[in-house]
C-alpha cells in the first residue's frame, strides 16, 4: 500500500511490499512528485482523478525493472496537497466477498484502510478512528484495539477532560498523554485501556474544509512514552488526511442516498404508471364483457318469466343468471384491483366478502394449495369501502400463495369476535389510537417459508420486498387501507412455521332493508314510452324485450346521435331515455346533454360497464335521474325506470 501527496517531498508512507515491488526507496519516490512515477499512458485518467472527474482509477507505477506495477488509486482533495492511497492489483484482488468490497468503499472502509497503513508504518502501535455525532463517539476504525474496547467507548459522551480523543475533539487541540494510568482525563477508562495493552494515548483532531471536527485520530503506544516530533507530523498529516477521506466519503454517501431515493421515486411513478395503464385495459376489458354479460343475464331471467316453473329449462336458465351474476361480481373486483372502483363507504358483511375475494384468486393459487374456511356462522358487518377491503383480503391471500410457493400447502382464513378495552388496544398497537369496543378478527395463515425477525418487522415498510417482481399493491398500502378503517393490521411468522396475517377491524350494526321480493314482473299500468341508446345489438334487443313485456313501448338507437335524432322527432311522447356511457358518434354523456338541450325535464337512466358509483359520481349534477351497473337484473332495470320517471327532475 501507498499513501502519499500528489506533489513531491510531502506527507509520504508506503509498506514494505509495496517498496520491495517497486524496487525503488522511499527516499527516491518521495523526492519526486506522484505523476512522475506514472505509466506516461495513465497521466491523463491521474489528472482527472485528482482533479476530481473520477473517483477513483487503474494506473501502472514505475518500478527499477522498466516496466509498472499496477495500482488502484484514489484520491481526497484537489490541488497539491492532495492524498493518494494507491494499493496495489494483486491485493485487492484477493478480497472475492462483494460485501467486503462494499465496505472499503464506504466512510468505514476508508477509515480502517488508514487505520491499518497507520499501525504499518508504526510497528507495535495501535490506530483509532472516533467520529463525532451530537456531542458523542461514533466508532470509525479500531482494527488492532479489542471489541470489548471499541464498544465501550462508542456512544460515550465527549467532553472538557474525556481521555485523549473526547478532549481533543472538545477543545480541537492535539492531546498528549504519556501514561494513560496516571493521567487524569482517563480515570473513566484506565482499567479498559490496561486490559486492551496500551498505555499511553497520542490523540489529534481532524475537521472538515470548514472548520468542523469531525473526530480524533489517536496513536497507541504499548508503553508509557512521549512521541517524537517526527511522530507528531505524522499524526498531524494522518489526522489531515482523515479529515478529507471522512468529509469526501460522507459527500459520496449522500449522493449514493439521494440517488437511491430518485430510483425508489421512480419505480414509485413506473408502478403508477402501470396501474394507470392497467386501470385502462381492466375498464375497457370490463365494460366489453359486461355487455355480454347483461345480454346473457337479461335472456337467462326473461326466459325464466315466460316458461313454466316446473319446466326443465327453468333449473338450467336458473344456473345461467347465478353464473352471470357471478362473472358480474368478477367484473367488479378487476376494477377494484386496478382502482376503478368506488369508495364509496357502506356496512360490509365479512362472511359473504372473503369467499369472492376467494373465487377472484383462486385461479392465481397453485393446485398444490387449498384454501379453508373458518368463519363464523352470524353476520359480522364492518363499516367501509367495500373494494378497498377487498384489494386488503386478496393481497393477503396472495402473499400467502406466495410463500407457499409451487409446494404442498394451505391458506386458512378465519374470522373471529373480540372485545377489546382501551389497555387492550394498547398492547395490540400503540400507535393505532384505536376506540374500546367490539372488533372482527379476520385472520390469513399459511404453511409457508415463513419469515426472520428481521423482514417480519420490515414487512409493512414502502418498497419492502422480498420478491424479485412486486404484486399487488403492497402490503405497505395494505395497512393504510386497514389504518383508514380505524383498524390495525399484526403479524406473526417464524422461519420454517409460517406466517399469520391478522386484520382487526371494528364491528358495525347492519342496516336491514326492505328487499323487493323475487319473482316476475307484472306489466306497467299505460303505455309509457322508453328510448333505448346501446350500440350493442343483442343487448338492445333484449332490454327491449324486456321492457315491451312489462307494458312500456320502445324505440330503440345503435348510438347516441340516433337517439338525438329518434327524440328530436318524437321528444314530447317520450317519457324516459336509456342510454349506454360508451357508444359511438355520441356516447352517453354527449348524448344526455343534447337530450336535456331538447327538454330539459327528461328522466335519464346511464347504463354503464364501470362501477355504478363510479357513474354516479361522474354524472351527479348533470340532471342524471339514476345510474345502473351492467350486469343488471330485469327487476333492477325495471325499477330504475319506474323510480326515473316518478322522480321529479
Amino acid at each position: 500500500m501507498l499513501l502519499r501527496t500528489v506533489a513531491a517531498g510531502g506527507f509520504f508512507r508506503a509498506n514494505a511490499s509495496f517498496l520491495a515491488k517497486v524496487g525503488f526507496d522511499q527516499a527516491e519516490l518521495v523526492a519526486a512528485p506522484f505523476l512522475y512515477w506514472i505509466d506516461p499512458a495513465d497521466v491523463d485518467v491521474v489528472t482527472e482523478t485528482i482533479d476530481g472527474h473520477r473517483e477513483s482509477c487503474r494506473i501502472g507505477h514505475r518500478t527499477c525493472r522498466g516496466d509498472t506495477l499496477p495500482l488502484d488509486i484514489r484520491v481526497v482533495g484537489n490541488d497539491d496537497d492532495s492524498m493518494v492511497l494507491a494499493r496495489w492489483v494483486e491485493e485487492v484482488e484477493v478480497n472475492d466477498d462483494p460485501k467486503d468490497s462494499e465496505d472499503e468503499a464506504s466512510v468505514s472502509g476508508t477509515l480502517h484502510t488508514i487505520a491499518r497503513i497507520i499501525e504499518d508504518q508504526n510497528p507495535g502501535y495501535k490506530c483509532s478512528i472516533l467520529l463525532v455525532a451530537d456531542g458523542r463517539f461514533v466508532r470509525g476504525a479500531g482494527p488492532s484495539l479489542p471489541d470489548e474496547y471499541n464498544n465501550a467507548i462508542d456512544g460515550f459522551a465527549i467532553g472538557p477532560a474525556v481521555g485523549s480523543c473526547g478532549t481533543a475533539i472538545f477543545w480541537g487541540v492535539p492531546v498528549i498523554v504519556e501514561n494513560i494510568q496516571t493521567d487524569p482525563l482517563w480515570v473513566p477508562f484506565a482499567e479498559l485501556a490496561k486490559s486492551a495493552g496500551v498505555a499511553a494515548c497520542w490523540s489529534h483532531p481532524f475537521t472538515s474544509k470548514a472548520g468542523d471536527v469531525l473526530g480524533a485520530l489517536a496513536l497507541y503506544s504499548p508503553v508509557p512514552r512521549a512521541p517524537t516530533q517526527e511522530q507528531l507530523g505524522r499524526l498531524e498529516a494522518a489526522a489531515r488526511l482523515t479529515g478529507l477521506a471522512v468529509e469526501r466519503g460522507r459527500a459520496q454517501e449522500a449522493f449514493h442516498a439521494r440517488r437511491e431515493h430518485e430510483l425508489e421515486l421512480e419505480e414509485q411513478l413506473r408502478q403508477a404508471a402501470k396501474m394507470e395503464a392497467l386501470g385502462v385495459l381492466a375498464g375497457g376489458i370490463a365494460h366489453d364483457f359486461n355487455n355480454i354479460l347483461t345480454t346473457v343475464l337479461a335472456n337467462a331471467e326473461f326466459g325464466r318469466e315466460i316458461l313454466p316453473t316446473d319446466s326443465e329449462v327453468h333449473e338450467l336458465l336458473a344456473d345461467i343468471v347465478e353464473a352471470s351474476t357471478r362473472a358480474g361480481q368478477f367484473c367488479q373486483q378487476l376494477l377494484a384491483y386496478a382502482g376503478r372502483g368506488s369508495h364509496a363507504r357502506s356496512r360490509i358483511e365479512i362472511g359473504a366478502l372473503v369467499p369472492v375475494v376467494s373465487k377472484l384468486v383462486q385461479s392465481s393459487v397453485s393446485k398444490k394449495t387449498t384454501i379453508e374456511y373458518e368463519l363464523l356462522e352470524e353476520p359480522i358487518h364492518v363499516e367501509g369501502d367495500e373494494n378497498q377491503l377487498v384489494q386488503v383480503v386478496m393481497n393477503l391471500i396472495m402473499n400467502a400463495a406466495e410463500a407457499i410457493g409451487d409446494n404442498e400447502g394451505r391458506i386458512v382464513v378465519k374470522s373471529a369476535l373480540a372485545r377489546y378495552d382501551e389497555n387492550a388496544l394498547q398492547r395490540l398497537d400503540p400507535q393505532a389510537g384505536l376506540s374500546p369496543g367490539e372488533y372482527v378478527r379476520l385472520s390469513v395463515s399459511d404453511t409457508g417459508s415463513g419469515m426472520s425477525p428481521d423482514t417480519a418487522a420490515r414487512i409493512f415498510d414502502p418498497f419492502f420486498t422480498t420478491k424479485l417482481i412486486g404484486r399487488g399493491l403492497g402490503l405497505s398500502a395494505v395497512k393504510g387501507i386497514v389504518n383508514k378503517h380505524d383498524g390495525a393490521i399484526l403479524i406473526d411468522s417464524e422461519p420454517g412455521n409460517g406466517t399469520t396475517f391478522t386484520v382487526v377491524l371494528p364491528t358495525s350494526a347492519p342496516i336491514t332493508n326492505a328487499e323487493p321480493e323475487a319473482g316476475s314482473i307484472s306489466p306497467e299500468v299505460g303505455r309509457q314510452r322508453i328510448l333505448i341508446a346501446d350500440d350493442e345489438r343483442a343487448l338492445r334487443s333484449i332490454l327491449a324485450r324486456r321492457l315491451r313485456h312489462a307494458g312500456y313501448e320502445v324505440l330503440e338507437a345503435a348510438d347516441g346521435q340516433e337517439a338525438v335524432d329518434l327524440f328530436t322527432e318524437h321528444c314530447d311522447s317520450i317519457d324516459c331515455a336509456l342510454l349506454d356511457l360508451s357508444m359511438p358518434k355520441l356516447d352517453g354523456e354527449e348524448a344526455q346533454r343534447a337530450l336535456h338541450a331538447v327538454r330539459k325535464d327528461l328522466p335519464i337512466v346511464m347504463m354503464s360497464g364501470f362501477s355504478e358509483q363510479e357513474t354516479v359520481d361522474r354524472f351527479r349534477d348533470s340532471g342524471v335521474s339514476g345510474c345502473l351497473q351492467k350486469p343488471c337484473s330485469g327487476e333492477v332495470l325495471l325499477g330504475a325506470i319506474r323510480d326515473a320517471i316518478a322522480k321529479p327532475v
